[in-house]
């Protein structure tokens, strides 16, 4: 299919003797099934007529701001939001003079500050008058707020020179809006992050520690994929560059902390990240809050930063793909391999900063792409085709995931459950219903998609569903029973596995006869109790999961548990909010609530950002974890009667006292204290911390 068929194009053609090429640029645009209407400056009708145009176009030729026949206004307003893209060609170095500098003095002109969509320029004049000075700072200027240049060919002018500034032929111009059309819808609807830039580590009001990189790449990198029609976001450390396409969402950071922070926000909700920003390795241990004055020699002491491509990779989904890059001084591709492996990378582009004309502050680079079934070393070339040949792969890669991923949907199943019916109560029963409804339960909760995300099969979430039958009508298939869920996951660089969620449900009551079917619906409320208290379980556990890995990182999934929780009222027991402050429409709602957003915030903070890192340093991930309790008590204090913190202590009573099996006393005793605050029925487990 023709990428121009449909496209709505405005041809402005100027005074220039390549105005007659403005012809058969119509008929090919036309050809490829565009639609185009052309707009002229009175000076190009010298060179070509409007009859011309209008006869190939069968639209009237815009030139004048008003009609000369009936005095009607063209407004170049209603032109500017009808066109797909503009193209001026030739475009004189009068036009590109103007265009510049804001003398919106014809229509030509007017129309182009009133476009919204891209604008494709393609220069012709004398090749002293294409390389003077102020014409390349003119195209400069223009190239710096998104206008695509068609650079001139070489070749026989007017003038019967020879040299730079021939209008590139009609064949080539629509080749390259056929480039841009077909590349823009490479990854059209893709979510892509991108870090940028260097960090500064504060020393004191003002001075830090930082690095020599200008962002350049990043943002080449970011300018090519909202090009491609991706939805970008940009986190950007402290550099003097602006963004040109509006698609890029820009986040401002200073230190590394920031950057951590903003990337872990926003990498869940992504197809890819590229990490390109040099981000320091080590902040300051102390701060001051004053300037340092100069009194002799003084010591600083470095503390590590979080590392941010070794945290997202640890939380990247089968369905995300990851960019890394390396600036290296020596052994520059076995480093570069091993960062590959080490942050879960699917590819990473090495510097080095031994290569002439590459690394911080050029506008050019020379870098190498490394995946793990290879490597490809590309050229010295400017840091835009650097980001063109980085993009084009990484659309690759993200092409192959769409293919793979379609035809296989039922293998991103997102639980691994296990599943145990206890029928001990139940005496005298035909069991045969027990094993139907045991095979019913295992398919749903084996078999269901609960998500648009892509698990493989050592990714899936480890749950339990332990269901207890306490009575049975054989005639009516009414069961009442009590469920326990159970959920975890694992602690990143440990064999430990930590319990997320543990609830026991004492109200779960259902209609079942042997050989009905457990079937659900995504966005569609159960009408049957079991299938709906299923359904919310799964997306809880899913939800609270996510939560642990990225902040609200669940949220999505979770709305869906609250939908069902509000919707299902009637179904049967364990719904209704005033039954008690723990069944299952108060724990969501609580667990919803904006003034209990401490609490959500604490299970990012005491896994992401505490447990995770035990492994690496056992202090300062227990010294994280001590932090994180506040969270705890604001969420007691947001609204005491919820029973959220008291099951979180519950939840996690074993593992918080072997967390404090060691520590200094002072930071043991304000949690003791903290704990018995909100849950004084543990208080004798408590004390054992002060006492191991």
């Amino acid at each position: 299919m023709e990428v121009l068929n449909g496209k709505h194009i405005v041809l402005g053609v100027t005074g220039s003797i390549a105005a007659y090429k403005a012809a058969f640029l119509v008929r090919l645009l036309i050809k490829k099934g565009a639609e185009v209407q052309v707009v002229m400056t009175p000076s190009a009708k010298e060179f070509i007529t409007p009859l011309t145009l209008s006869t190939l176009t069968r639209k009237p030729v815009v030139s004048e701001f008003f009609d000369r026949r009936d005095g009607s206004w063209n407004s170049h307003v209603d032109l500017g939001q009808w066109a797909d893209a503009m193209l001026i060609a030739p475009c004189t170095a009068a036009t590109l003079g103007k265009m510049a500098s804001g003398v919106a003095d014809n229509m030509l002109i007017t129309t182009y500050f009133s476009m919204k969509a891209p604008v494709f320029v393609a220069p012709a004049m004398d090749l002293d008058m294409y390389s003077h000075p102020v014409t390349q700072r003119n195209i400069e200027t223009l190239t710096s707020i998104g206008n695509i240049f068609i650079e001139p060919a070489s070749g026989e002018l007017a003038s019967q020179l020879i040299g730079k500034g021939r209008m590139q032929e009609p064949e080539v111009i629509v080749s390259a809006l056929e480039d841009y059309f077909s590349k823009q819808s490479q990854l059209s609807k893709k979510k892509v992050l991108i870090t940028a830039g260097p960090t500064y580590e504060a020393i004191d009001p003002v001075r830090f520690i930082g690095n020599y990189s200008t962002g350049k790449m990043g943002f080449a990198l970011a300018e090519e994929c909202a090009a491609r029609g991706a939805d970008v976001t940009l986190i950007a450390g402290p550099v003097n560059l602006k963004t040109v396409n509006p698609g890029i969402n820009r986040i401002d950071v200073t230190s590394a902390q920031q950057m951590y922070e903003a990337a872990m926000e926003h990498f869940p909700g992504s197809d890819a990240a590229i990490l390109c920003a040099a981000v320091a390795d080590f902040t300051p241990a102390q701060t001051s809050d004053t300037k340092i004055k100069r009194k002799g020699e003084i010591t600083l002491t470095l503390k590590p930063n979080p590392d941010i491509a070794a945290s997202l990779g640890a939380i990247k989904r089968p369905d995300q793909r990851m960019v890394g890059f390396a600036l290296e001084t020596n052994d520059e591709f076995s480093n570069a391999q091993d960062k590959l492996e080490r942050k879960n990378l699917d590819f990473i582009v090495l510097n080095s900063l031994r290569d002439e004309g590459a690394g911080f502050g050029y506008d050019t680079n020379k870098v190498t792409l490394i995946d793990r079934n290879g490597s490809d070393e590309l050229p010295l070339q400017s840091k835009k085709d650097v980001a063109k040949a980085i993009i084009t792969k990484l659309a690759g890669l993200l092409f192959c995931l769409a293919f793979l991923f379609m035809p296989f949907a039922a293998q991103a199943q997102e639980l691994n459950p296990t599943l145990a019916i206890n029928t001990s109560k139940i005496q005298g029963t035909d069991k045969d219903v027990f094993s139907s409804l045991e095979s019913a339960v295992k398919q749903l909760l084996t078999n269901q998609t609960w998500t648009d995300y892509h698990f493989t099969e050592k990714e899936r979430i480890q749950c339990n569903f332990n269901l207890v039958i306490n009575k049975y009508d054989s005639q009516t298939g009414k069961m009442e029973c009590e469920l326990t869920v159970q959920s975890s996951r694992p602690v990143y660089g440990s064999t430990y596995n930590t319990t997320v969620f543990n609830f026991r449900d004492a109200e779960v009551d259902f209609t079942y006869n042997e050989q009905d079917r457990i079937e659900y619906t995504p966005g569609i409320t159960p009408d049957n109790n079991l299938t709906a208290i299923l359904a919310y379980y799964s997306l809880l556990i899913i939800g609270l999961d996510f939560d642990t890995m990225s902040p609200n990182g669940g949220t999505d999934i979770l709305r869906q548990a609250e939908n069902i929780a509000a919707s299902s009222q009637s179904l049967g027991g364990g719904w209704r909010s005033f039954d008690s402050k723990a069944n299952r429409y108060s724990i969501i709602n609580d667990y919803m609530n904006g003034t209990l957003s401490s609490f959500r915030k604490l299970q990012y903070d005491y896994h992401r950002k505490g447990l995770d890192d035990m492994s690496a340093n056992a202090d300062r991930g227990r010294a994280t974890i001590t932090e994180s309790l506040n969270l705890l008590s604001e969420a007691y204090q947001a609204k005491s009667t919820s029973a959220l913190p008291t099951l979180f202590t519950e939840i996690k009573k074993n593992e918080l006292i072997n967390i404090y099996s060691s520590g200094i006393s002072s930071e043991r005793s304000k949690v003791v204290e903290l704990l018995i605050r909100i849950n004084p029925s543990l208080s004798n487990d408590w004390t054992t911390i002060m006492t191991q």
